[in-house]
């Protein structure tokens, strides 16, 4: 049996950080993630007026009742997509201009929805890049007490566009009503920002207006509250499990991840099921919807199963930090696999593999580990830019030598 801690949640963590910085009071963030990610966060929030401190592992956040300070300079986000969107959501409690940006990668990801739910809300934004991509310049109304207390939010692509009003909306001196139209992806993510709200004192109402339990657009109501502050742990991350998980189905090892809940609601716990799923008889179909972060992991180790293997419901992986899709299939048709790409997903039939091959992922941290677990059966795989794994899992590949043969 090989014992692994892994990193704990960086969607948590961030989450956490957003409602600290807008309760009044100090507010404790135990455990929480240190990766490039997280720490665009704090940088971003601490322009933004908020102080966070740090000591023994545990982040102390000071926020305040009244606007977010206007930053003299744009919010440097770099590649961090959640973050960008929470951030997006909070100009509209700023008292003044604010603008957000990050790399190159970050300049490509849409939120459209978003975008469209502050004007909606009366913030005037100004799209200084590709349409609906940052950097973005986001003016906020100038009297909050005027804004409409519903609006209707198309959040196809990114969830994360929800999350972000939710996370806004108890500041709102009329709260808000949320009115979802088409699909959301990623529902387990919406979920643990309800979740986070609660532990800071915010209950959401939610609906679905359909004639079935889970038929149509759902509504989310939040009232207008105070956050109280609260002192957090954050759990380990079911997203990052997933490879030492997928290590040990590669090289035949038990592996138990230590800090990882099994009752948590992070939608990727069910990654170990997923891999029992593989073992059995093909061809095999899995809709990743809700669980796209672990679906790259889940392809990498359908290489190596028994019959086809066919991933659906990932159309949304095509706007992450890059086409994951697209980055995967060419990844695995170099070490000879047999991968068919689709519009929302790939199809994977085992064919006989080599290593010896230099893999790119695109400068993104999922790519680069799933890049790197094939060298577990295939020998010899070179991983390009492999130090952006430090996006979220800054030792992974420590965790990797432990299961090298």
């Amino acid at each position: 049996m090989i014992d692994v801690r892994v990193p704990t949640s960086k969607s948590l963590t961030q989450r956490a950080l957003v409602l600290a910085a807008l309760a009044p009071g100090r507010s404790m963030v135990s455990d929480p993630l240190d990766c490039d990610d997280s720490r665009a966060l704090r940088r971003a929030l601490t322009a933004l007026g908020v102080v966070i401190t740090e000591t023994d592992q545990r982040l102390a956040v000071d926020g305040g009742g009244g606007p977010l300070r206007a930053p003299a300079q744009p919010l440097d986000l770099e590649n961090a997509g959640t973050a960008t969107r929470f951030l997006t959501g909070l100009t509209l409690l700023a008292d003044g201009p604010v603008t957000i940006d990050g790399n190159q990668a970050m300049r490509r990801r849409p939120m459209p929805g978003l975008l469209a739910a502050l004007g909606s809300l009366g913030a005037r934004v100004q799209e200084n890049g590709r349409p609906a991509c940052p950097p973005i310049t986001v003016h906020p109304p100038a009297n909050l007490a005027d804004l409409p207390p519903k609006i209707v939010l198309d959040a196809a692509g990114s969830s994360q566009q929800l999350s972000a009003l939710l996370l806004t909306a108890p500041r709102l001196p009329a709260g808000l009503t949320i009115e979802l139209a088409g699909d959301l992806p990623s529902k387990p993510y919406v979920d643990l920002t309800l979740d986070t709200l609660a532990a800071f004192g915010v209950t959401v109402h939610t609906q679905h207006t359909g004639p079935g339990p889970h038929d149509g657009p759902a509504v989310y109501r939040v009232d207008p509250a105070t956050l109280h502050p609260a002192s957090i742990t954050i759990e380990g991350d079911h997203s990052s499990a997933s490879y030492p998980l997928a290590a040990g189905f590669l090289t035949n090892q038990d592996v138990r991840v230590t800090n990882a809940r099994a009752d948590s609601r992070q939608g990727d716990r069910v990654f170990g099921a997923l891999l029992e799923g593989l073992r059995q008889p093909a061809p095999r179909t899995f809709d990743l919807a809700d669980t796209p972060d672990i679906a790259p992991t889940l392809a990498t180790c359908a290489l190596f199963a028994q019959g086809e293997t066919r991933l659906t419901g990932l159309a949304h992986l095509r706007i992450k930090e890059c086409d994951r899709l697209s980055v995967l299939a060419t990844g695995f048709h170099q070490v000879g696999a047999d991968v068919d790409e689709l519009p929302d997903g790939l199809v994977i039939r085992p064919t006989q593999l080599h290593g010896d091959v230099d893999l790119n992922p695109a400068d993104d941290h999922r790519m680069a580990m799933c890049f790197a677990l094939l060298g577990l059966r295939l020998g010899a795989i070179r991983v390009s830019d492999r130090d952006c794994v430090t996006k979220s899992y800054p030792d992974f590949f420590e965790m990797l030598s432990r299961f090298a043969p």
